[in-house]
C-alpha cells in the first residue's frame, strides 16, 4: 500500500533488579560492598549495602533497531529515585541497535518503585512501558517485568534518504565593455565583476537579445549563449559582431551549481546593449604583399607579388564585390578581387586539441597581382610595401602567436611587454623592432596562430576576453594586430607551420595566406575533414620558388603534417603511403626548381628544423618521419644539392647549426646545408637546450633514420641563443629568450649573408656568417656570454 502503514506491537521488556548483575554487551560490573564481582573481572567499586541494580534487555524482532531509551525511576512518592553515578531521568544511546542492553546500578532500596522506559526505533516508530511495585532488597535480585507497546513502519513502507546541497545567489557588481559600437568583424570585450559567498565559484552565462555576434567562450556558432563557470569574482568576455544590428547583452551571474532562477534578477542579472555597424566598402582590417613564384604546375616563370587585403565590408546587393579598391603607380582605381567570401556558417569540424568551436570568418578576403615593377600601391588608401629589385636585408621570424592550448601551455595574451609577466606575449613589440630594421623582405618560418582553447579561468594567466579557436577574431589578435608594423615594411614570404594543419588554424591559412588561388570546391580549404588525408587535400601544398636578389633564391616548402596530427598517431608514414608519396612528389618539384638555375645562395625554408634540435632527453629532430623520404628523393644529401642554408623555426629558440663535411654513398663529398632557427618571436619559449649537447644528441642530428653520421659529417659546432664554446666547456649553458633573426646580403667578394640574431632590447645575441660552401661561423663559436652582454 502507498503511504506508510503503522503497525502495533507488544512486547514483554524484563527488568532485573539486583544487588550485582551484569546484562548484555557494554554493561559494567556491579558489586555489593564487600562481595567480589562476578564473572571474574573488572574493578571492585564499592557502592552503599542498602542499594541494588536494574538490568534491562529487549530485543526488537523483524530487523526493527533501536536509536535511543529513555528511563524514569520514581520512587513510591513519585519522586525520582537519586542514583549516585546516573541521571535520572536519563537516556541510554543505543544508535542503530536491535536490542536494549543497559543497566542502572546504586538504586536506592526500597519498596514501590516505578519505572517507565521509552525507545526510539528507526524509520520513525516507538516503543513504551511501565511497571510499579518494584521492591529493591540490598544484595537481592527481583525479576520485574514491563509490559511494552511498540509503534512499527509496516512490512511495504521504505525509507527516504534527504540529502541537501546550497547554491548561493551571485551579485553582479559592475559590467563594462570596451566599446559599445564596433563593426561588423570587429571584436570586443564585455567584463562582469561580482561577489557571493563562495568567490571562486562564481560563474557567467552571457546571452544576446538578437544573434548578431559570438561569444568567445561558445562552441555552438553565432548566437548561442557564452557560458564560463568556476572562474571567480571577474569574467571578461570576448564578443565579436557578425551581422549589423543592436543586441541586448545579458550576463546572470550564479555562485556555485546553476540557481535555476531561484536567486532574484536584481541581484544576478545586469545588461548592457551593444551596437553592430555594418562596415563601408573602405574599411580595410589587414594589407600586406607577399609573394610567390613558380611550383611546376602554376606555369609561372618568376617572382609574382600579391597584394592582399582584408575588409569587414561583406557582400551586399546580391552578393556584390566587398573588396575595396587598389591604386596602381597613381593610375585609375580598381577593385582588388573576392578571394574568400565572409562566411559565419563554417560547419564545425574536429580538432587537434578540443574543445572546439565552429571558425567564423565574417570578414572578406581579397587580393590582387601585382604587375613588375610597380612603383606605387595603396589599398583604400593604405600604401602597400613593394618588392625590391635586388633585396639585401630580411627579417626572419617564426612561431609569433600567443599559446593557449589545453594540456600544452598557456600564455598571458594581454601582456605585450618581454619583461612583464612570467609568460608574456611580446610579437607586437619584437614586430615593431623588426620593422625599425628598415627591411626588404619578411620570411615568416611558419605558426601564426596559437589561441586553440580558452583562457584558463582562476590560474592566473593575463588573458581574460582573448579570442580563442581558428576563426578570424584570432587571426587578427595572432599576426593582423600585433604584426601590423612589420606587415606595413616589406613584403612577406609566408612559410606554412604546423599550427597551419586542417586540424587547427588551417582554414584561416588558406583564406588569407596561402599563395595558391582559392579553391572554389572546397577541397584545398580544410573545411572538410574528409580531406584532410588525401594528397589533393588540405594538408599538402606544393613548394614554391622566390628569386631574392641576383644571387640567391629559396624554396619555400610546406611540412605542416611533416609530424602527423591531423588523422591519428597510427597514419602511415613509410614507404608507399600517402604522407610518403605525396612528400617525395613535392621534394622531386623542389628539386627541379632549385636545379634549374642554381646560384651562389640556394636558400630553404621549411617549418621544422630537419637537422636541428628539438627539446627532449637527449634533444632530438622534430620530425623524424620526415627525413627518410628527403633521403629517398636526395640520397645523402637530404635537401637538393644546391640548398648550402636552411631556415626553419618550430623550436621556440634561436639555433646556429654548423656540420662537418660528410661523404656520399656513391663517393664524393657533400657539405650539409648550415641551419639556422628562429622560432622565438612570440610563442611561449622552449626549455634551454642542455649545453654541451651530449654525444646521443649529436647522433640523433647526425642519424636521422636512415642516415650514418659518417654519411653527412654530423654537427661540428653549434649555438642556441647565449651559449659558449660548442661541445668544449661543460660549465656552459644556454639560456633561451625571445628574439628575432635579420639576414644581411654582402656582395663579397666572396659573396655571403649575415646573419644578426637580435634581444627583445635590440642587443646582439649572436652573429654568424654563411658562406657559398654552405659553412657557418658564428662569433658564439668559443665564446661564453652572459644573458644580459650587449654586441660581440
Amino acid at each position: 500500500m502507498s503511504g506508510k502503514r503503522i503497525m502495533q506491537r507488544n512486547w514483554k521488556l524484563a527488568v532485573l533488579v539486583a544487588g550485582a548483575a551484569t546484562f548484555g554487551a557494554g554493561a559494567m560490573p556491579l558489586a555489593c560492598s564487600g562481595s567480589p564481582p562476578e564473572n571474574g573481572g573488572g574493578e571492585q567499586k564499592p557502592i552503599s549495602s542498602a542499594t541494588g541494580s536494574l538490568g534491562f534487555a529487549l530485543t526488537l524482532p523483524g530487523g526493527a533497531v533501536l536509536s535511543s531509551v529513555t528511563y524514569d525511576l520514581l520512587t513510591s512518592s513519585g519522586t525520582p529515585a537519586v542514583l549516585p553515578n546516573e541521571p535520572n531521568p536519563g537516556t541510554v544511546n543505543v544508535s542503530n541497535s536491535s536490542a536494549i542492553a543497559f543497566q542502572l546500578g546504586g538504586v536506592p532500596a526500597a519498596t514501590g518503585d516505578s519505572i517507565s522506559l521509552t525507545a526510539s526505533v528507526g524509520g520513525g516508530g516507538t516503543c513504551q512501558g511501565t511497571a510499579s511495585g518494584i521492591n529493591v532488597t540490598a544484595g537481592h535480585t527481583t525479576n520485574v517485568t514491563v509490559q511494552m507497546l511498540c509503534s512499527l513502519p509496516g512490512a511495504d513502507a521504505g525509507n527516504l534518504f534527504v540529502s541537501a546541497s546550497t547554491s548561493n545567489c551571485g551579485t553582479w557588481t559592475s559590467l563594462s565593455t570596451t566599446s559599445s559600437e564596433v563593426f561588423v568583424g570587429e571584436s570586443l570585450v564585455l567584463t562582469a565583476t561580482a561577489t557571493g559567498l563562495n568567490p571562486s565559484a562564481l560563474g557567467y552565462t552571457w546571452a544576446m537579445s538578437s544573434p548578431i555576434g559570438a561569444f568567445g567562450a561558445t562552441a555552438g556558432g553565432v548566437g548561442a549563449p557564452g557560458q564560463d563557470e568556476g572562474v571567480g569574482p571577474s569574467d571578461p568576455m570576448q564578443f565579436m559582431c557578425t551581422a549589423p544590428g543592436t543586441t541586448t547583452i545579458t550576463v546572470v551571474v550564479d555562485d556555485g551549481p546553476q540557481d535555476a532562477g531561484t536567486c532574484p534578477t536584481n541581484l544576478s542579472t545586469a545588461t548592457t546593449t551593444v551596437k553592430c555597424d555594418a562596415a563601408p566598402g573602405t574599411q580595410v582590417a589587414a594589407a600586406w604583399v607577399e609573394l610567390t613564384g613558380p611550383n611546376g604546375s602554376n606555369g609561372l616563370t618568376g617572382n609574382v607579388a600579391i597584394a592582399r587585403a582584408v575588409t569587414e565590408a561583406t557582400a551586399a546587393d546580391g552578393g556584390a564585390n566587398p573588396c575595396p579598391t587598389i591604386t596602381i603607380n597613381g593610375g585609375a582605381a580598381v577593385q582588388m578581387n573576392l578571394r574568400a567570401a565572409a562566411t559565419t556558417s563554417l560547419a564545425l569540424r574536429s580538432v587537434n586539441t578540443p574543445p572546439a568551436k565552429p571558425a567564423l570568418f565574417p570578414v572578406s578576403s581579397c587580393e590582387y597581382p601585382l604587375p613588375s615593377g610597380a612603383t606605387s600601391a595603396m589599398v583604400a588608401g593604405q600604401p602597400l610595401p613593394l618588392p625590391k629589385a635586388n633585396p639585401t636585408t630580411i627579417v626572419v621570424i617564426g612561431d609569433t602567436g600567443c599559446r593557449l592550448q589545453t594540456g600544452n601551455g598557456t600564455q598571458s595574451c594581454n601582456d605585450p611587454d618581454p619583461n612583464g609577466t612570467d609568460t608574456p606575449y611580446p610579437f607586437a613589440a619584437v614586430a615593431a623592432l623588426a620593422a625599425a630594421q628598415n627591411p626588404d623582405l619578411v620570411l615568416h618560418v611558419g605558426d601564426y596562430a596559437y589561441r586553440d582553447n580558452p583562457c584558463p579561468a582562476g590560474q592566473g594567466y593575463n588573458c581574460g576576453g582573448s579570442p580563442w579557436g581558428f576563426g578570424w577574431d584570432t587571426w587578427q589578435a595572432d599576426l593582423f594586430a600585433p604584426g601590423a608594423p612589420l606587415l606595413a615594411a616589406a613584403p612577406w614570404i609566408m612559410t606554412r607551420g604546423n599550427h597551419e594543419q586542417c586540424n587547427r588554424a588551417g582554414q584561416g591559412w588558406y583564406r588569407f595566406l596561402d599563395t595558391s588561388p582559392y579553391d572554389t570546391t572546397g577541397v584545398h580549404t580544410c573545411d572538410n575533414p574528409a580531406d584532410d588525408a588525401i594528397p589533393t587535400g588540405g594538408n599538402w601544398n606544393n613548394p614554391f620558388l622566390v628569386n631574392i636578389n641576383s644571387s640567391t633564391q629559396i624554396i619555400v616548402f610546406d611540412t605542416a603534417n611533416a609530424k602527423p596530427q591531423s588523422q591519428s598517431p597510427s597514419l602511415p608514414t613509410g614507404p608507399g603511403s600517402v604522407f610518403f608519396t605525396t612528400y617525395a612528389s613535392e621534394l622531386t618539384t623542389a628539386g627541379s626548381l632549385v636545379g634549374a638555375s642554381p646560384l651562389p645562395f640556394n636558400l630553404w625554408s621549411n617549418h621544422h628544423p630537419i637537422f636541428g634540435y628539438a627539446t627532449g632527453n637527449p634533444p632530438a629532430i622534430p620530425i623524424p618521419a620526415f627525413p627518410p623520404v628527403m633521403n629517398s628523393v636526395f640520397p645523402g644529401t637530404y635537401f637538393p644539392p644546391p640548398i648550402n642554408l636552411a631556415l626553419h623555426g618550430h623550436t621556440h629558440d634561436y639555433q646556429a647549426l654548423n656540420f662537418a663535411t660528410g661523404d656520399l654513398p656513391g663517393g664524393g663529398t657533400f657539405q650539409p646545408a648550415a641551419t639556422l632557427v628562429s622560432g622565438n618571436a612570440g610563442d611561449i619559449l622552449d626549455t634551454a637546450l642542455p649545453y654541451p649537447l651530449t654525444g646521443s644528441a649529436v647522433s640523433s642530428v647526425g642519424n636521422p633514420a636512415a642516415v650514418s653520421v659518417a654519411t653527412v659529417g654530423g654537427v661540428q659546432e653549434f649555438a642556441t641563443s647565449d651559449n659558449g664554446a660548442p661541445f668544449q666547456n661543460p660549465n656552459s649553458s644556454t639560456d633561451n629568450g625571445f628574439g628575432y633573426m635579420v639576414l644581411q646580403f654582402n656582395a663579397g667578394p666572396p659573396a655571403t649573408w649575415t646573419s644578426t640574431e637580435y634581444r627583445t632590447d635590440n642587443t646582439v645575441r649572436d652573429v654568424c656568417t654563411i658562406q657559398t660552401s654552405g659553412q657557418i661561423s658564428c662569433s658564439s663559436w668559443g665564446v661564453v656570454q652572459p644573458d644580459d652582454a650587449g654586441v660581440y
